[in-house]
């Protein structure tokens, strides 16, 4: 579905505020109204005479203080103005983006923006919000999409002029996503980069943002004084994922850093560091060990989008003991002190990963009015890729019960008590089980776990 936003991008004078520049404001309000606010960061040597590149950051928490602490760096390095958006993306996307344009207008109309150099970046939800927004205007510069992104056919087409760089990292449940993505968008002129970092759902490390933020200033016109702070920032980085033990992000951003600035500066120092870190005994069995999971992760990737395709259109419940195994198994190898950590992260990807393809699949079957019993299976496959998804749980205790396999909605409420479920009153009105309810083992299993129930409670 496609959405349009209209950025006004109106030009008023800036407003003379009393902010301390090269200090984070946590909460600025839009309006008078005091409900939505921003957090702000101004560079040290601000001067609302010039003009700033801008990056408007949406946290999928809402933590914009936070969040806009993770660009400060690559703030000063390109002297750019940084604005976190302080409201949760948790409504429909299309809400979501009237409230980052009523955002992106009140800002600009406040401080020394560079309406050429606008940015968007955000991580999660959020940055489906920034790349939905960017390419609905052709007022953005550039889009910065951290472990998510939302494309349709016509964005960052080769004639675009909005730039694009993606990061994941490499335990989150869309690594498979953005690395097809990668994939798809490598030849085409808007796209400028892909890193890597280690970790699932956080903000990577700020070295990261500042090398997105430079890949999307950084034109052919940037004055060569400026490049070299550029590659000696990121140069710098690369030394540190080094020193830090993480030899395969190091590597991968490092090797990159050719292609950034080659004919731009001198990156003999980028060579050596190269060579330093491919003949670290430690990278090369990091690097081999990935190589060697990376085979059978891929192959289970495909398992499970093929078996969920089959099994949910023929409602194939024999086939959820073998969903069971997968799952426990990937339980087993995350929670193993085993020294095989690439093991672990891909075991963490591909849990992720099966969530989340069920979780489509199943949005995907509520719209075809499906029949009792494949939303039977479903659910329980929802349970068993996320033992933590009790709404699955209270269905699938439901459908049973409609389906009037009384042991089945037992089993599953007890599974759902198990999971840390304390709504004592709903579990009274869960729909189609108004005769289980009343009866002695269901009551006998609320009082189990939650220390009473509203019958045969002696």
């Amino acid at each position: 579905m496609r959405y349009i936003i209209l950025f006004l991008l109106v030009t008023f004078p800036a407003l003379s505020q009393d902010i301390t520049p090269g200090t984070i404001i946590s909460s600025i309000a839009l309006d008078d109204t005091q409900k939505d606010t921003y957090a702000l960061y101004l560079p040290r040597d601000y001067d609302e005479n010039k003009k700033y590149p801008i990056v408007f950051v949406f946290d999928e928490t809402g933590a914009g203080d936070r969040a806009a602490q993770q660009f400060t760096i690559g703030a000063e390095l390109t002297k750019s103005i940084i604005v976190g958006a302080n409201f949760a993306i948790t409504d429909s996307l299309k809400t979501a983006l009237k409230q980052s344009e009523k955002l992106i207008n009140t800002v600009y109309q406040r401080y020394a923006i560079d309406p050429t150099r606008i940015i968007l970046a955000g991580r999660g939800n959020g940055a489906l919000i920034a790349s939905a927004g960017a390419y609905k205007t052709q007022k953005i510069k550039g889009v910065i999409a951290v472990n998510d992104i939302y494309l349709d056919n016509t964005i960052f087409r080769k004639n675009s002029d909005i730039k694009l760089t993606l990061i994941s990292g490499d335990e989150n449940p869309n690594y498979y996503k953005l690395r097809a993505y990668q994939n798809v968008l490598r030849s085409s002129s808007s796209f400028e980069g892909y890193y890597e970092y280690t970790g699932g759902e956080e903000w990577p490390e700020a070295g990261f943002l500042s090398a997105a933020m430079v890949d999307i200033i950084m034109t052919m016109s940037t004055p060569v004084e400026d490049v070299q702070r550029y590659y000696e920032s990121d140069l710098a980085f690369g030394e540190l994922l080094y020193r830090q033990q993480k030899h395969l992000s190091a590597f991968s951003f490092v090797q990159d850093l050719k292609k950034q600035y080659k004919d731009r500066v001198a990156i003999d120092a980028q060579k050596k560091l190269l060579k330093t870190i491919r003949g670290n005994a430690t990278f090369k069995a990091k690097r081999s060990r990935k190589t060697s999971v990376r085979y059978a992760e891929l192959l289970l990737a495909e398992d499970f989008q093929y078996y969920l395709t089959e099994d949910a259109k023929n409602s194939y419940f024999d086939n959820l003991g073998w969903w069971n195994f997968q799952m426990n198994d990937l339980d087993a190898k995350i929670d193993s002190t085993a020294s095989n950590n690439q093991e672990r992260k891909a075991s963490i990807r591909l849990k992720g990963f099966a969530k989340t393809l069920v979780e489509d699949k199943y949005k995907e079957v509520l719209e075809k009015k499906p029949k009792i019993e494949q939303l039977l299976f479903m659910n329980i496959l929802r349970t068993l890729v996320d033992p933590n998804n009790q709404q699955a749980f209270i269905n699938a205790i439901s459908l049973s019960a409609k389906e009037g396999d009384v042991n089945a909605s037992l089993f599953y409420l007890e599974e759902l008590l198990k999971s840390g479920f304390t709504n004592y009153e709903l579990l009274y009105n869960i729909d189609g089980t108004t005769a289980l309810r009343i009866g002695e083992e269901w009551n006998a299993i609320v009082k189990a776990y939650l220390g009473k129930s509203k019958f045969y409670d002696d």
